[in-house]
């Protein structure tokens, strides 16, 4: 009876701790989009690719291992992006998350014909994503918003 109460105990004050932890992850600070591009262009599915800038103020690594994330192009819903692998981050250094934003050309034909011929455009991304570090996970909520150039000069 005496072991179940200690690995009671022990198992709640591991979960206190990791709770604890949880609370310690300060917010990544966004720094802004780079490396916009086209990168896929039919009829049936285009991509744009971005790496979006972040500084990790944390003492410690971090790893992104799922994102939610809608993307609107011109203030109009485009589609959704995912990121192509999971992400590793170091401790106390500015980082690139890559993410594709994917969808179907016909279906925004407008506001993406627009965006073509547009020299910069406002790209918005909203959404979530899952952070965290051996197992403990938090979900933290990403909106930016910012005009960018989908071609390189």
């Amino acid at each position: 009876m005496k072991s179940i109460l200690f690995i009671s105990c022990s198992f709640a004050i591991i979960l206190i701790l990791s709770a604890a932890g949880c609370n310690s992850i300060k917010e990544l600070e966004y720094k802004g989009i780079k490396n916009s591009k086209l990168q896929t262009l039919s009829f049936n599915n285009t991509a744009i690719q971005m790496d979006i800038e972040y500084f990790n103020p944390n003492n410690f690594g971090l790893d992104v291992k799922e994102t939610n994330l809608k993307i609107y192009l011109n203030d109009q819903f485009m589609g959704i992006a995912d990121q192509p692998k999971k992400t590793q981050i170091a401790k106390k250094v500015t980082f690139l998350f890559p993410v594709v934003a994917h969808f179907d050309p016909l279906k925004v034909a407008g506001t993406a014909l627009k965006a073509l011929f547009s020299k910069t455009n406002k790209i918005t991304i909203q959404g979530t994503a899952k952070i965290g570090k051996e197992g403990v996970y938090i979900k933290l909520p990403i909106n930016i918003s910012e005009n960018v150039s989908l071609f390189k000069d």
